[in-house]
């Protein structure tokens, strides 16, 4: 079992140095930036003011984006996300998006059984996982993720931040309490406050800046089980939200046969997401 299965299976994370250079980050940043200009020409922008994130989003999903698929079929980002998973197949279904900016805050599951601890994602071994690729610094900087080690398998636990740096990939299952947007405090810059509340209240002579804009990639990826099909079924086909983000995804007949040269299973769940002109 490798080292980067090994930290997951243990702490539900996993974080991986030096997948890309510093300049390679420097051209995802502008090929963000211009994606989402066409995303607003094209009148998929969108924000989430009223609910206090000051974010920029567009619908549709990464594979779908003529800037950025490239990056979420990348190799290096397929070999993490296999190590994470300890699973050659992968399995991707539309989950996938870029964020401008700074977004929510609160420690949450991304899982359907996120409070009921005695569902169905509890009783056998969970196979979804996020991949996160933050095109800054969160080392000694504001606006990173913290996570709840080992909240894959039980109730709550201690916070630690995760240190990623520029060209460092993280993942963390689906199952995981954990928080995006991260505070951290001038002179006490490992101490958490776990209150989004409060967190959000902090002043910013308290704060650490952040390194620079804040941008964002975040990609799901599965291992086949029953988890992958009752997410499909329970969570992306029955909410408004990701059934309108999955129907502005446009696939083409190129993008699909990129994938398959490498060894991803696509799972489009809606026609009109393959009518994308090659």
């Amino acid at each position: 079992m490798n080292t980067i299965h090994k930290q997951f299976q243990l702490d539900g994370y996993a974080l991986k140095k030096s997948v890309f250079t510093e300049e390679e980050i420097k051209t995802f940043r502008k090929l963000v930036y211009q994606q989402y200009e066409e995303d607003e020409k094209n009148g998929l922008t969108f924000s989430l003011a009223k609910m206090k994130s000051h974010a920029k989003y567009a619908k549709g999903d990464l594979l779908s984006k003529r800037l950025l698929h490239t990056i979420l079929l990348d190799d290096r980002v397929l070999a993490f996300a296999r190590e994470v998973l300890g699973s050659d197949q992968l399995i991707y279904f539309g989950d996938s998006s870029y964020q401008i900016g700074t977004g929510l805050r609160g420690f949450h599951r991304d899982s359907i059984d996120r409070e009921n601890l005695d569902g169905p994602d509890w009783k056998s071994p969970y196979t979804l996982i996020r991949v996160g690729i933050y095109l800054q610094n969160h080392k000694n900087f504001s606006g990173g993720l913290k996570v709840k080690p080992g909240t894959h398998s039980k109730a709550n636990g201690p916070t630690v931040f995760v240190e990623n740096e520029v060209g460092d990939v993280a993942s963390w299952s689906l199952m995981l309490l954990h928080s995006g947007n991260a505070v951290r405090l001038k002179g006490l810059s490992h101490l958490s406050i776990d209150s989004s509340s409060i967190e959000n209240r902090i002043p910013s002579f308290l704060k650490k800046d952040e390194e620079q804009e804040r941008i964002s990639m975040f990609m799901t990826f599965a291992a086949p089980s029953e988890h992958v099909d009752r997410y499909i079924r329970e969570y992306e086909l029955k909410r408004e939200d990701t059934i309108s983000h999955l129907k502005s995804s446009r696939y083409s007949a190129d993008v699909l046969a990129l994938a398959a040269q490498k060894g991803v299973e696509i799972k489009v769940l809606f026609p009109e997401q393959q009518t994308a002109k090659v």
